[in-house]
């Protein structure tokens, strides 16, 4: 069982303490998804603001839509 100090005690997690604190754990594989995620959301908003130009738009423009 894992240690946690509360209130500078130290004891052994309850069964729900040591289940919530391994679902909150970032696995390797994990922290893949994660990283891939925000690259892909990355290439979208590059690709977007591609795209706004290609139809016209210029940079003051497009910041003004938040992007």
């Amino acid at each position: 069982m894992t240690k946690i100090q509360i209130n500078n005690e130290i004891r052994d997690m309850t069964v729900e303490e040591q289940a919530e604190f391994d679902a909150r754990q970032v696995t390797p594989q994990t922290a893949l998804e994660l990283e891939q995620e925000q690259t892909n959301a990355t290439n979208k908003k590059i690709s977007g603001k591609a795209k706004l130009k290609a139809l016209g738009l210029d940079d003051e423009e497009i910041k003004s839509l938040g992007l």
